[in-house]
């Protein structure tokens, strides 16, 4: 027999080996094998892949690159190889190269005339994009693999490049057809499940995600979006052994223990949600939502000096924050630190200027720090702002009567009084007026009408400074 043919023998029966232990996953044995054939046959390319195919799942995506390189040589033409050589590119961290080679490898109309096989490779080059952030690339790829082979593993793919797009119904469509497919897929009905609490739905999220923590006991994740459903739904109770199973299951999950303290502060139990948005920051020190919230659970225990020292520490990490600004105003302007609340407006209004209450906030401080001058165009701001703002006008009047501008007082207080002609305090304040410029007849008659007034609940001339209670979680994917 010719040593050709022994040759061509030889190296067909090491094939036929590696292929064998390649179905077993024996991948060492694989790679010796093939390497036996292209000793005998240098120019196998097929042998060269399969190389880098082992060399791939051995983790050695380096390798792999030079065995598919060797392939490419004798087959310059491949797409199945450089599809292959896209996958080890991508396991290397060189996502976008790879991209590139699998969309050459797909645009060959004879590589993606098997559908399997084209589906498979549209799903990697999905995976690929999403990696790189080109969600719609991501959603065209991934559409064409659901065609090819349409699993739930595929779907689940597709609804998150489709919620990352903005396509929040057709995200939820892929996931339902993903449970269709196979009710026990754990990540589409999570995912699912997701989609309908983002989407505020949250009583279709529970039936969902229930069905995850039935398949999967241990899925943190799914116990921790159902507590926040239950917290959304009423069910603080049953949200927080959820959220407190979740931190068992993952304990170093800064976001489970801030959720935590965010259904103990909706329970009243600020001294206990204090204790968990502690756990938090110990485990995300840049936490600024738990300082905020940290700083509004001591403020309901009446703690102000934590409280600020709360809002500090939340700004040292954001300091675009409107929220801790506005709550850290109103602090100190209640514990009458009225240069640091003027200070505290000033950025208020500096970051949201179209805040009404920012303007009448920096007018109340200079007010309190006799600086009148001052405040009369800050409270102007407010009432141009929102012009039905009642305090503002008639902290206006208050201050032009401080300032012995009368005139502009009356006619300020007069607008206060068309926007709240039942309000007491108002006519008290405006009586005070004329008294000042020696009007004891009109004086007396609003103190009269002042007097009836009284004791019917709720001045409607009193501004409403109540601070937000929580910030609750943002839930992403």
């Amino acid at each position: 027999m010719p040593t050709g043919t022994a040759n061509w023998f030889t190296a067909k029966t090491f094939m036929v080996l590696g292929k064998l232990h390649l179905r077993r996953r024996k991948y060492a044995k694989a790679l010796d094998c093939y390497r036996k054939v292209t000793r005998l046959q240098p120019q196998n390319a097929n042998a060269f892949v399969k190389i880098g195919y082992c060399l791939a799942a051995l983790g050695r995506h380096r390798d792999a690159l030079n065995a598919y390189e060797c392939a490419l040589q004798i087959r310059p033409d491949s797409t199945s190889v450089y599809a292959h050589f896209s996958l080890a590119l991508e396991r290397l961290g060189e996502t976008q190269t790879a991209a590139e080679y699998l969309e050459r490898a797909l645009r060959s109309s004879v590589y993606v005339k098997n559908p399997t096989t084209a589906a498979y490779w549209h799903h990697q080059l999905g995976l690929m994009y999403s990696k790189l952030g080109d969600w719609k690339g991501a959603v065209a790829h991934l559409r064409s693999a659901v065609e090819g082979d349409p699993n739930e593993t595929v779907l689940c793919n597709l609804a998150i490049a489709l919620w990352h797009t903005g396509d929040k119904d057709g995200c939820v469509d892929a996931y339902t057809r993903a449970t269709a497919i196979d009710s026990g897929s754990v990540e589409g009905f999570y995912g699912l499940g997701w989609a309908f609490y983002n989407l505020q739905r949250y009583a279709e999220a529970v039936a969902p995600l229930r069905r995850a923590i039935e398949l999967e006991p241990k899925h943190a994740d799914a116990h921790y979006h159902l507590g926040m459903v239950l917290l959304g739904i009423g069910k603080p109770e049953e949200a927080l052994g959820l959220l407190r199973e979740a931190a068992k299951l993952r304990p170093e999950h800064a976001e489970t223990h801030y959720a935590i303290g965010v259904t103990l502060a909706a329970q009243g139990k600020f001294a206990d949600a204090i204790e968990s948005y502690r756990e938090a920051v110990r485990l995300r020190p840049d936490y600024a939502e738990a300082y905020f919230n940290i700083g509004v659970a001591y403020s309901e225990l009446d703690r102000p000096e934590e409280e600020i020292e709360a809002y500090k520490t939340a700004l040292n990490f954001d300091d675009m924050d409107v929220s801790t600004w506005g709550n850290l105003a109103l602090t100190y302007s209640g514990q009458l630190m009225h240069s640091d609340a003027l200070q505290a407006y000033r950025k208020l209004c500096e970051l949201q200027p179209d805040n009404e209450m920012g303007f009448y906030g920096v007018a109340t401080s200079f007010g309190h720090l006799e600086r009148y001058d001052e405040a009369v165009p800050n409270f102007q701001q407010a009432i141009r702002l929102d012009p039905s703002f009642i305090a503002a006008h008639e902290y206006l009047g208050w201050t032009y009567a401080e300032l012995g501008k009368f005139s502009d007082a009356l006619d300020c207080y007069r607008s206060a009084m068309n926007l709240a002609p039942n309000s007491a305090q108002l006519h008290s304040e405006l009586s005070e007026v004329y008294k000042q410029i020696g009007n004891e007849e009109m004086a007396r008659e609003l103190r009269s009408k002042a007097d009836e007034l009284r004791g019917d609940g709720a001045d409607p001339a009193l501004p409403n400074l109540k601070r937000p209670i929580n910030k609750e979680p943002v839930l992403n994917r």
